[in-house]
């Protein structure tokens, strides 16, 4: 594939290169134009059949020619014919390929839940053989502690230097699949270990009802930590930062993820930049219109800190509880005028792209569409008929961390970030990076797919006729007792 780009979703099971997409439409196209001149090529040989020849006294050539036209009715049909079977083939084996890694990843997983459940079942006597060696090497870690001060803090440098030097470790396919699937036999894990029945953790987990799933997995991870002053939720604040007027709405999915906004520490330790930017759409005698980008994760420190778009809220938001990044993002539409009413259409990236989901799939705003890249987002179903593009990298483990998939609807455009490439160095997980997912997201704008084409015009279509463009961008702290 040129661009390696491959397109699901869009309520189909089908899963295919954008090329093998744009081919199949462009066959229907051909059959279409080919119906529409066979029908006029029709209509003129109905006007000079044999008969009407004879009774006008046409010339021999005449019948020749009528002859001709005949033959060119049959040609068209044949190929209207075969160009509608060759899509209809395309179309075919596309459906088929989606439904057979449905059916891998299924099979994948129901293999996943059922180590999972027999690692659970093997913990207790794990636990049992551990437990007793436990108070000597607790013991021996604070001794080291205390006599090689800053050892945890160099234990956890090494760890990272480590991921960073052997990227290519994480930034794989087929890490990324163990992820995806592993996260999934959480539950399965927790089932066997607690004793309960196979039968009974397979009927309420994802194989079965779905009562336990990923999200209970990550609330029993937040209920784990909590003890520990680990991954605690608190109260969050938001305050306004710049405001400006620009041009117009964004065009196209790279021009919308260049709207994400990033904050990050600078050499100083300082932190810069904004959580989220809210643009409002102005139009005479129009409701104003709003459009919301969301920025990824700012701390990965699982410990308390100021930082409300952090680990804690990865976790809080995965669970499906009221994450403090969510409740920010919250807080700044409040700030910015959106109520339930108002036409809103959410962006983010890593973490922010979650938090679209979650706020978009609530039913509390009135959604008009979705713009995701390299999120979590894969358990999260949207409401029907909103216009959802997710971008996502196959050697990416962060969007691996959401599961399997459960909705269709989203167009799902994936890439293998660094295919036949190196990875750079001093970088723990490269495929997930912003500049990565700018580089799909513009190949994404330039895919031939009809599909994926008209679902960023639905996108794009949201801000067009805006006279002003009013853009203001959120900072949203922990508020620490």
């Amino acid at each position: 594939m040129p661009d390696g780009l491959t397109i699901s979703g869009g309520g189909s099971y089908a899963v295919a290169s954008d090329a093998l997409f744009a081919d199949a439409e462009a066959l229907e196209r051909v059959r279409d134009g080919v119906a529409v001149v066979a029908e006029s090529v029709a209509r003129i040989d109905g006007r000079t059949g044999d008969g009407a020849l004879r009774r006008a006294g046409a010339p021999a050539s005449a019948f020749a020619a009528e002859v001709e036209i005949e033959r060119a009715v049959g040609l068209l049909a044949a190929t209207r014919w075969k160009a509608a079977a060759l899509a209809l083939s395309l179309h075919a084996a596309a459906e088929g390929y989606g439904r057979a890694e449905r059916a891998s990843q299924r099979v994948a997983q129901e293999l996943a839940a059922t180590l999972g459940f027999g690692l659970g079942r093997m913990l207790p006597v794990f636990a049992a053989l551990v437990v007793p060696a436990l108070p000597p090497l607790v013991a021996a870690a604070l001794v080291a502690g205390l006599l090689v001060p800053g050892l945890r803090h160099r234990a956890g440098v090494a760890t990272g230097d480590f991921l960073t030097r052997n990227n290519r470790l994480l930034t794989n396919p087929v890490t990324a699949a163990l992820v995806r699937t592993s996260v999934m036999s959480i539950d399965d894990v927790v089932g066997g270990a607690i004793g309960l029945p196979p039968g009974v953790v397979r009927a309420l987990g994802d194989e079965g009802a779905g009562v336990v799933g990923l999200d209970t997995s990550a609330a029993a991870i937040l209920a784990l930590a909590a003890p520990a002053g680990l991954l605690v939720e608190s109260a969050v604040t938001t305050r306004a930062g710049t405001q400006r007027i620009i041009a117009a709405s964004p065009r196209g999915l790279a021009q919308r993820f260049d709207r994400m906004p990033e904050r990050f520490r600078d050499g100083n330790g300082v932190a810069r930049g904004a959580h989220i930017r809210i643009d409002r759409y102005s139009t005479p005698h129009s409701p104003d219109r709003f459009e919301v980008y969301i920025a990824g994760t700012a701390d990965f420190s699982a410990g308390a800190g100021t930082e409300a778009f952090d680990l804690t809220s990865d976790v809080a938001g995965m669970a499906g509880l009221p994450a403090g990044s969510v409740r920010a993002v919250e807080q700044a539409m409040v700030e910015a005028g959106v109520t339930a009413e108002t036409p809103v259409q959410f962006n983010g990236y890593s973490q922010g792209g979650l938090i679209a989901v979650i706020l978009a799939a609530s039913g509390d705003y009135a959604t008009h569409g979705v713009f995701t890249a390299g999120s979590p987002t894969a358990q999260v179903d949207m409401p029907p008929g909103i216009p959802v593009v997710e971008l996502e990298h196959t050697d990416d483990i962060v969007p691996a961390l959401g599961g399997m998939r459960t909705d269709v609807d989203a167009v799902v455009v994936e890439r293998e970030a660094f295919a036949g490439r190196e990875t750079p160095p001093g970088v723990a997980v490269p495929a997930h990076g912003r500049e990565e997912y700018r580089a799909t997201a513009a190949l994404a704008d330039g895919a031939r797919s009809a599909m994926l084409a008209s679902t960023i015009d639905r996108l794009d279509d949201f801000g067009v006729g805006a006279t002003s463009v009013t853009s203001t961008t959120y900072v949203a702290e922990r508020a620490l007792e």
